[in-house]
């Protein structure tokens, strides 16, 4: 969160100068908490007298709250994030409206290009940047003039001329829906674009079987991300609900992230997948994605392939597990949103409630730590989510749809089943920050994947697909 405070009609540009910096690091700017106010030059002296021991008035005074290594990760800072706000608190900034007007005058420029350079410098000491040596001096005077430009503000602009070089970008809001074939890692994108852990993940293929909505809100958009299982010809019940899903998310979206997987080849399937939402009138941008795990000239032919099909926004190569040119896929995702108010209310990052979220993480651990037979006829049901400020009690079952797997999954002497709790109770207790009492059963339904009524009892809704 940005708190800007007694900047009044110069408010726009103090944005803009604290959000130049951040972009300038890619820093989300709701990750951190900063605060950057105006003060007399009476508040600014007290401020080095309580601090600093100084009895003097400065320009400008930055108290960083964390020390921060560049780049910025938020997780590096669990200890220091605000509950309210989710963001980390990296400090304080305070400008003293006096001093900056007198050195403008002094300068010869104009009031907004000395309070723009004054937040500049500011939030470089927040951010770890300092000029008590000549070396660190030269380093943070080049990042100033480097930030400065790509402000767009220079010492020949006057204050008129500078707010009105502040665009303020209309509000864009929309679905977009995330496709691909099986492990094609649209799970780990959507979780790294969001921010927070929206969808479970595992090395194996089809683990998304529900449409899930991901929600990424920033300043100027609000993107709503529709996770979808993988696509891939259904052989039971399950698995028709699952591309039906598949099919109502295309449906009700503004625009499509395709996804394929680098280290298998960009095949007929996938070109018939890109041309044929191409041909419904969405806008498709093409994810090369896990380009970590194979050669610059495997991503080449890839890409080469891509380019053959007309109608294509965009592609970009990412690495969605390493975080690798996040920035580009964000940038073209922007670019086909619609203009539009907030869909959802700007606090929550998925459309799931706890039971949901509490039932694919305890699946999640399943997949992660069971033979390869097994998952896909591994089903979780809550049976009871009570939860109050000290503790949350859940009670589930683990559904299998053949009695040899009963065995397997309570493993010997209850080795296996206790591991799969303990490592979903650690992950429940961190998303909610709560104590959690997780107990968990194991059931044998017979073919439960074939059951439409059994489905139902699992979470697996109509309403999903349902246009």
């Amino acid at each position: 969160m940005l708190d800007i405070f007694n900047f009044s009609e110069y408010e726009k540009l103090a944005r803009h100068a604290a959000l130049g910096v951040f972009s300038h690091f890619k820093i989300n700017h709701r990750d951190v908490d900063l605060e950057v106010g105006l003060v007399t030059d009476e508040e600014i002296r007290e401020l080095n007298r309580e601090n600093r021991d100084i009895d003097s008035v400065t320009d400008v005074l930055s108290f960083p709250s964390v020390n921060i290594t560049l780049p910025f990760n938020k997780s590096d800072y669990e200890q220091d994030i605000n509950p309210e706000t989710g963001g980390v608190i990296i400090g304080s900034i305070y400008i003293s409206k006096a001093r900056a007007i007198r050195q403008a005058e002094e300068s010869g420029h104009s009031i907004s290009r000395e309070l723009a350079f004054l937040i500049t410098h500011g939030l470089l000491h927040i951010l770890g940047f300092d000029h008590i040596s000549d070396t660190d001096r030269e380093k943070m005077e080049e990042k100033q003039r480097v930030i400065m430009k790509e402000l767009g503000i220079t010492r020949d602009m006057g204050d008129s001329e500078i707010m009105n070089s502040i665009k303020e970008e209309e509000f864009r809001s929309g679905f977009i829906a995330v496709l691909g074939r099986p492990n094609a890692g649209k799970s780990t994108l959507i979780n790294k674009l969001v921010g927070q852990k929206v969808a479970i993940t595992s090395w194996k293929p089809q683990t998304t079987r529900n449409k899930i909505l991901g929600i990424r809100n920033d300043e100027n958009s609000q993107i709503i991300f529709v996770d979808t299982p993988g696509l891939h010809a259904p052989k039971n019940e399950l698995g028709r609900f699952m591309m039906r899903s598949v099919t109502a998310a295309l449906n009700e979206v503004d625009a499509v992230l395709y996804l394929t997987n680098a280290e298998k080849e960009f095949n007929h399937h996938d070109k018939e997948n890109v041309a044929r939402y191409i041909d419904t009138g969405k806008q498709v941008i093409v994810i090369v994605n896990k380009i970590d795990r194979v050669t610059p000239a495997k991503v080449g032919s890839i890409l080469q392939e891509i380019s053959k099909i007309n109608g294509v926004s965009a592609v970009v190569p990412i690495s969605a597990l390493k975080g690798k040119n996040l920035d580009a896929v964000m940038l073209e995702v922007k670019k086909v949103l619609p203009v539009g108010e907030a869909i959802f209310p700007d606090d929550i990052y998925t459309d799931r409630g706890m039971n949901f979220i509490a039932s694919e993480t305890i699946r999640e651990k399943a997949l992660r730590n069971l033979n390869e037979e097994i998952p896909y006829g591994v089903a979780v049901k809550i049976n009871k989510y009570v939860a109050s400020e000290e503790l949350i009690e859940i009670d589930a079952e683990i559904v299998v749809q053949k009695a040899s797997h009963k065995g397997i999954i309570l493993g010997k002497n209850g080795e296996m089943i206790k591991k799969i709790g303990t490592e979903a109770r650690i992950d429940l207790e961190k998303i909610t920050g709560t104590k959690v009492f997780l107990t968990l059963w194991v059931r044998v339904e017979k073919d439960w994947r074939d059951d439409g009524r059994m489905l139902e009892k699992l979470g697996y809704n109509k309403d999903d697909y349902r246009n």
